[in-house]
């Protein structure tokens, strides 16, 4: 009896260890969410004026503005070419958005990687989507610099967007429900995580033209069982085709700001978790499985989708366990498993 019970007290105990680790990991994964594409400073920027109002613009913030005058509505005089393209303290928003990405890129990413990757390696079965797959070093310390290199690029451009918001550039991002009223602002919700969905989708399945693939986005598909750096180890062509279908729509579209944010958020972080290689199941209904993003890399030319299976059911490119997939195989539909599969080198 006493046997039994300190066996319970055990379990209990292994338990809450599990859904504090669990806990942990989601909100460092949050946090590298923000960073690992470089847009932290947006995030950051985005709230500021969410909580403190649309006229967050100081004299400190923009070094160069005649505040003045801009206040008046009277003729500015520019100081510089910068301040015509409201570009004014651009060097000091690029170099901040570099370092704070760079901080969570290293810190919280290098934790995930070291927590599961190397402190729990021998028990990859218990947490892994492809447990007797590991990146070699070469691809392990390719996706790292890749993932690097996009940060840095995600950085300065996040930087140069920042300081064109804060120098009071025009945008269609709006701060006060009432601007376009409450019908407006609750139907944009659903709307906007409908059009990042479909962008993405159709984006990355136009990726897979064999022609694109080969060239660009093969690079990517190298990475056969990624981890979390893995969700912007691309080709610079390819993360910046994602990055512009995202955030192209504040410049034509209405959008509350916290609504933008949200959902900018959400992408980036079920991005990470997509590649981080992690078994998890969805805490959203519409959230699929790590493994079906996984199982993309590991079959290739099938589950377009990022956050949802919607389109990938609509289109017929849902990974079939009758089908054959392989790196050759294009149009997102497999070959039937009786057909004679193509020689390829594996990973």
């Amino acid at each position: 009896m006493e046997g039994q019970d300190l066996k319970k007290q055990s379990g209990f105990a292994q338990g809450v260890k599990n859904r504090l680790a669990v806990a942990v990991g989601s909100f460092m994964t949050a946090i590298l969410a923000t960073g690992i594409r470089g847009d932290w400073l947006l995030f950051y920027v985005q709230i500021q004026k969410l909580w403190y109002g649309e006229s967050l613009i100081t004299e400190a913030s923009l070094p160069g503005l005649d505040r003045g005058a801009a206040e008046n509505g009277s003729t500015v005089q520019y100081e510089n070419p910068l301040e015509r393209y409201h570009m004014q303290g651009v060097w000091f928003y690029v170099l901040y958005s570099l370092l704070g990405g760079f901080v969570i890129l290293y810190g919280v990413g290098g934790w995930l990687k070291w927590h599961f990757y190397i402190q729990r390696r021998n028990k990859a079965a218990e947490w892994k989507c492809q447990p007797d797959r590991f990146l070699t070093p070469e691809d392990d310390r390719l996706e790292f610099r890749l993932g690097s290199m996009n940060m840095a690029l995600g950085s300065v451009l996040s930087g140069i967007l920042v300081t064109y918001i804060m120098n009071g550039g025009e945008t269609k991002l709006y701060y006060n429900i009432s601007d376009y009223g409450w019908v407006y602002f609750l139907l944009s919700i659903p709307v906007n995580y409908v059009y990042n969905e479909a962008a993405a989708y159709y984006s990355h399945k136009a990726m897979h033209i064999a022609p694109w693939y080969k060239r660009y986005h093969k690079l990517h598909h190298r990475f056969k069982c990624p981890t979390p750096f893995g969700a912007v180890a691309m080709h610079p062509y390819d993360f910046l085709a994602l990055q512009f279908l995202i955030e192209i729509p504040i410049f034509f579209i209405p959008m509350h700001a916290g609504v933008f944010v949200f959902w900018l958020i959400y992408g980036y972080y079920y991005s990470i978790l997509d590649h981080s290689g992690i078994h998890l199941d969805p805490f959203w209904p519409w959230q699929p499985q790590v493994i079906f993003h996984d199982n993309h890399h590991k079959f290739f030319h099938c589950n377009f989708g990022f956050n949802t299976e919607m389109f990938d059911k609509l289109h017929g490119t849902l990974m079939r366990k009758d089908r054959r997939y392989t790196e050759t195989t294009f149009g997102g539909q497999g070959a039937p498993k009786s057909s004679k599969p193509q020689n390829k080198k594996g990973n």
